[in-house]
């Protein structure tokens, strides 16, 4: 069931982090015919591509970890015992969740104060941007408490 719950959130994210990059993709090249074309510029667009772009990125991170897909340096622990292994793991795991808690509360405290910060050339704050921080945050230390789960489970 838990597991379930994840695999939709993380595809409900996938689909989000797509969404994103094709509209980063199409405000890019609007931006780019406006201002050459036409002689317009959208002073907003800078901050609404800073804003989506934070967000895609941390959605876009919180994926990679979920799926495995991120980067990974396997020379030493291809050289451990598979219990070894294991409980190298299960301690990487927990050391990651400790510093997800950390984002957490930090990124909540960072947020709180830029909620009172604008964009530079529109009246939302940045707060919005940092709030990926402690969102994604929370997200991966889930898909953690997945991973440690799973390897509680194999390790029977």
């Amino acid at each position: 069931m838990y597991s379930r719950i994840l695999k939709k959130i993380e595809s409900i994210m996938a689909k989000l982090t797509g969404l994103l990059f094709f509209c980063i993709l199409c405000i890019t090249v609007t931006n780019i015919v406006l201002r050459n074309v036409l002689g317009v510029s959208w002073l907003f667009m800078d901050g609404l591509l800073r804003l989506m772009f934070i967000w895609m990125v941390f959605l876009g991170s919180s994926i990679l970890f979920y799926r495995n897909d991120h980067l990974i340096m396997n020379f030493f622990s291809d050289k451990f015992s598979d219990r070894a292994f294991v409980i190298v793991d299960m301690l990487q795991h927990v050391l990651f969740l400790l510093f997800m808690g950390i984002l957490v509360y930090y990124g909540i405290h960072v947020t709180s104060i830029r909620m009172t910060i604008p964009f530079e050339t529109w009246n939302l704050p940045t707060g919005y941007a940092y709030m990926s921080v402690p969102v994604n945050a929370v997200i991966m230390a889930l898909f953690a408490v997945e991973k440690i789960i799973y390897l509680k489970e194999s390790n029977k």
